[in-house]
């Protein structure tokens, strides 16, 4: 049975997921964010079969999260490099950690911890609004249309419903 595919729908999350939600490319990207990079050793870390783990570097490659780059001739082989784009995509893995800290780990703790690299100084993920610094609070938030959701306004007032009742709170 065939994934569902999700490039063309108005949601920036499904179209990621879209990118990197199948169940190995987060660990492809994870093992390229942490330094591995050659075909042999992501097979070896990730324990992915060599077909899978093909399909899913080309993928990556052609999604333009990740660059293939020589470094053998004969026989040629690869090593596979964050994008930009890529280190944008291991920024939301990065993510998943205090999750997985507190949820799934618990009292044993954080089973990986981040370092800056230019101060050695240890890091703790966690998102943040752009504008303000200050940590989002997701019970807190609501949805509405953005430019890009190319919907009627009915269907836009359908979808964003409390979007719309504020809206018009705020009006009145």
């Amino acid at each position: 049975m065939e994934r569902k595919q999700f490039e063309s729908a108005p949601c920036s999350i499904a179209r990621t997921l879209d990118v990197i939600g199948d169940w190995w490319t987060p660990l492809i990207i994870r093992e390229c964010l942490y330094g591995v990079h050659r075909f042999d050793a992501l097979q070896a870390r990730i324990g992915i079969s060599r077909n899978i783990l093909t399909r899913r570097l080309y993928r990556l490659v052609e999604q333009g999260i990740l660059e293939k780059r020589p470094y053998q001739q004969r026989p040629q082989r690869f090593e596979y490099h964050l994008t930009e784009k890529g280190y944008d995509a291991a920024r939301l893995l990065i993510a998943f950690m205090p999750f997985g800290d507190k949820w799934l780990f618990g009292a044993e703790g954080a089973p990986i911890e981040l370092y800056e690299r230019g101060s050695g100084r240890r890091v703790r993920p966690e998102i943040v609004d752009a504008e303000t610094g200050q940590p989002l609070d997701v019970r807190r938030l609501y949805a509405g249309p953005g430019p890009g959701f190319p919907r009627s306004k009915a269907a836009r007032r359908e979808r964003f419903a409390q979007y719309y009742a504020r809206a018009d709170e705020r009006a009145d």
